[in-house]
């Protein structure tokens, strides 16, 4: 548990070096990684069809991801963790049916490619839609956070209402 411990450390302080992109593309491909396994067992080992097999593999990824994006790639936003995550629900669902299209439209236009590689290059498809999502959008900061504004921000908000005449 002390190594573990240790090797968490470690990792968090390496990953403040490496840009948020690179991690972001890191942590996709162990959620690409993940979601490939789970199809793979469950068509070939468990007789699974193609399209449940690709769910159960879809939600398990994005339970991994959005882990590993909240503690390795953006910051707090300040927002409760429910909030965080319905909107991580969103973008990776809207990633996902890019995804899942491009997944189904393999399978229907080149019938011999695996499903493994059909779900790849959907990955690859969606990984812009979904990086900035989640950057601009779910992991934003939350605007009643003070914390995370940045002192531009907190001094035009905190300036005084100019009134406008009417006319």
């Amino acid at each position: 548990m002390r190594t573990f411990v240790a090797f968490y450390g470690r990792a968090r302080r390496a990953a403040t070096r490496i840009p948020k992109g690179v991690i972001f593309l890191f942590v996709g491909m162990v959620g690409l990684a993940t979601h490939i396994s789970v199809l793979f067992t469950l068509i070939h080992v468990c007789g699974f069809g193609k399209s449940p097999a690709w769910f159960c593999g879809f939600g398990l990824a994005t339970v991994v991801t959005w882990q590993l994006n909240r503690r390795f790639t953006f910051q707090s936003t300040g927002r409760r963790k429910r909030a965080e995550v319905l909107r991580y629900l969103f973008v990776t669902a809207c990633a996902q049916s890019v995804s899942y299209s491009v997944f189904l439209s393999v399978g229907a236009f080149a019938p011999l490619v695996p499903s493994e590689i059909a779900t790849f290059v959907g990955a690859v498809v969606a990984t812009i839609f979904s990086y900035s999502g989640q950057r601009f959008f779910t992991f934003a900061p939350h605007k009643a956070n003070p914390a995370t504004l940045s002192s531009d921000v907190l001094a035009a908000e905190s300036a005084p209402v100019q009134e406008v005449p009417f006319i």
